[in-house]
Order: structure tokens, then sequence, then C-alpha cells
């Protein structure tokens, strides 16, 4: 009612309930994008990723990994035909989100798998090669560790990334 920022703890139990759950719906994603655009109202910090919906052009590290995450775990949904006991989300998505570097190489690796299995494997070839070419491995690694809020980017851009995958594209 003040203006004032959100309580940090708000923030720590989103970020605790996503790792236990693994599941970021629109509240969730909403606490988040609330608590940093609050923090950071006077700042400039975020402001590429505290939009309403899939920002394609930003190249925040954290974000573009969730975005490489939401992309990587539809590549193995694709390729199983739905037929699946646990999914990548389900086994790295807490890892994923606090320590990428130890993770993603597996799940890029996993990834050709999948993308050999699938019928819309170029498609997602080429979706996960321009979110590589954001992140510019090759002169910027992906980064060791994230902070707690750079776990909520991450969070923010996966959540944005699946609902841009099933959103249905309109015909005119």
């Amino acid at each position: 009612l003040t203006g004032s920022p959100y309580p940090s703890a708000l923030f720590n139990a989103i970020m605790l309930r996503i790792r236990a759950d693994r599941e970021i719906n629109y509240c969730k994603s909403s606490i988040i994008k609330a608590y940093l655009s609050r923090k950071y109202r006077s700042q400039e910090k975020y402001k590429e990723v505290l939009v309403m919906s899939l920002n394609e052009q930003s190249t925040n590290r954290a974000y573009v990994l969730g975005r490489l995450f939401a992309v990587l775990e539809k590549a193995q949904k694709d390729a199983s035909d739905g037929n699946l006991n646990t999914t990548i989300k389900d086994r790295y998505f807490s890892s994923a989100c606090a320590t990428p570097a130890n993770v993603f190489p597996i799940l890029l690796r996993l990834a050709q798998h999948h993308i050999s299995k699938s019928d819309y494997g170029y498609q997602t070839d080429k979706k996960i090669e321009q979110i590589m070419n954001l992140l510019d491995v090759e002169n910027n690694p992906i980064p060791t560790h994230l902070s707690l809020e750079e776990q909520g980017i991450f969070a923010l851009g996966y959540y944005h990334q699946r609902n841009a995958e099933y959103t249905s594209k309109k015909v005119n």
C-alpha cells in the first residue's frame, strides 16, 4: 500500500517453493516480477526482463538460461510423445537454476539425442542455436553460480519461454 519494496522474505519463500515444487505458475512469476520491480524501480537493473511476456532480445544471462531450459524441456517432451516418468525439469531444475555451469553441458548433450528423435527437431535445434547465440558462451562462459535474484530471473525466463511455446499462433 505504501509503495515500499516487498519484503525479501516473500521473495525467498517463493524461490524455496519453486525449487521444492519445480513448478512456476502465474502467481509465483508475478510475485518475483513485483519484488524485483519494486526493489529496482529507481534503477534500470533487470528492466529488460521484467516485462509481461517473452523478451527474445534480452541478453540477461539468467533470463536467457531460463529460456534455454524451457526449450530443452520442450525438446524432451516432443521426442518422447509425452511418455515420461521424469523430465529434465524434475531432475535438473533446481541445480540448473543455482549452478548452471554444472548442468547445462549435460542438458545440451541430452538435447541432441532428443532432437534426433523428434519430428520437429530441426525447429528446436534452430531455437536452441538462437538462444545460445544470445549467451555467447565462447566469450562469456555459462556462470558457475546464480545469486538468488538471478535465480528469480531464471525462473521468469523459463516461465516466459514455456508460455510462448504453448500459446497458439493466431492466423488471420
